[in-house]
């Protein structure tokens, strides 16, 4: 069976790359063997479930990590690349030069808008057009050189698609971890019996949280019986602003921040909470067609949404009724949404169409394209 050399662009372990480990287990389970190289702290090698690991330890002069990852890739015998992201996309045209072997890019995100732009603290967008165009012109070089490409998103498979056969592997998650009997008594008692609001990312004052605190102090007004949980980071090393950190103070029995957890303990908390937040700004071009993590493992756990009205978020909440859609911008929409989502009648009957659908956004179904594409690779190979 086919050697795969699975690239990372960053590290795979620190936070742990589900995606690429979703692919990795997926590969692996019907015979191709698979061997990751990805930066690290330090060089190393390590095993994890039979998968052998080559960590290159990342270098503050530019080029030099590049260089070491493409050594390895290039002294392997191997017979496919599949490269994450933007750099390891950079890297295949050498690799594919001196190999002459098939590469697959795996593209998450639209790179050229995400890097040309800069997220102010205030929330404020400041982009750099150049910086885009050239950004946009280096990835379809390189992606016009691969054998195929695969996505997450509708907007990006039809533009890649121009370019290169593409497919479309979302990001959906593992039914195994997230599904509504993933219960936890502990968690239950942590809540107890409150209506929970769950925000789960980076806990940063450019990413919507200013405006959900906002909408949080017009809800916990209307109902103090909702507990505010945030998992990804301590609230109280953000910097907000004074009237944010008197607020807090004024209702700290209604915030627990927990910080980061590991990914397969996650859903206990989603299935307990009563409403799951999404707010994405459009702030650019990559906020306004991504499709979150979240928004499957939400929907996966049986947890109601509120989140942003962006074009692929709504379309699969339209679909679905699984919550609501709101102005990120508006403290008041948000918090009427969440008051409405989090009342009792509402909230059993969200709570019901989520637990139809959680079986609809699932690893499996990505899976079966991936391996797909890889056998329609093989049998071109032969």
């Amino acid at each position: 069976m086919a050697k795969i050399a699975v690239i990372c662009d960053r590290e795979f372990f620190s936070p742990f790359d589900q995606r690429v480990w979703k692919e990795v287990i997926s590969l692996k389970s019907t015979g191709y063997s698979i061997e990751i190289i990805t930066p690290h702290s330090v060089s190393d090698k390590k095993e994890l479930e039979g998968v052998k690991i080559h960590c290159i330890a990342k270098s503050k002069i530019p080029g030099i990590t590049a260089l070491r990852i493409i050594h390895i890739a290039l002294r392997g015998n191997y017979d496919i690349f599949h490269c994450h992201e933007i750099d390891p996309l950079i890297y295949s045209l050498a690799i594919k030069l001196v190999k002459k072997k098939p590469i697959v890019w795996d593209c998450h995100e639209h790179y050229p808008s995400l890097l040309s732009t800069k997220i102010k603290a205030n929330g404020k967008s400041e982009k750099n057009s150049l910086k885009e165009t050239i950004l946009k012109s280096l990835i379809d070089f390189c992606a016009k050189r691969t054998t195929a490409i695969i996505s997450v998103t509708p907007p990006l498979i039809k533009y890649y698609s121009q370019l290169k056969p593409t497919f479309s592997v979302p990001n959906f998650p593992n039914k195994k971890l997230f599904n509504p009997n993933r219960r936890n008594k502990n968690i239950l008692k942590m809540y107890a019996g409150r209506k929970v609001v769950l925000y789960q990312g980076s806990i940063k004052a450019g990413r919507g949280l200013t405006t959900l605190l906002s909408a949080m102090e017009i809800v916990l007004e209307n109902d103090k019986n909702v507990l505010f949980l945030i998992i990804g980071g301590e609230i109280e090393n953000s910097g907000w602003d004074e009237k944010t950190k008197l607020f807090l103070k004024k209702y700290e029995k209604n915030f627990i921040t927990i910080g980061w957890i590991e990914h397969s303990e996650l859903a206990p908390y989603l299935v307990h909470a009563s409403v799951g937040i999404i707010l994405f700004k459009p702030t650019h071009y990559n906020n306004m067609i991504g499709m979150p993590n979240k928004l499957f493992e939400y929907i996966s756990c049986g947890l109601p949404i509120v989140s942003s009205n962006m074009p692929q978020i709504s379309r699969v909440i339209n679909s679905t009724k699984t919550g609501i859609l709101v102005n990120p911008e508006s403290p008041e929409n948000i918090a009427n949404s969440i008051l409405e989502i989090v009342s009792e009648n509402k909230n059993k009957e969200f709570k019901r169409r989520c637990n139809k659908y959680s079986k609809t956004f699932v690893w499996s179904r990505s899976s079966k394209v991936l391996l797909e594409l890889y056998q329609k690779i093989k049998k071109k190979k032969s």
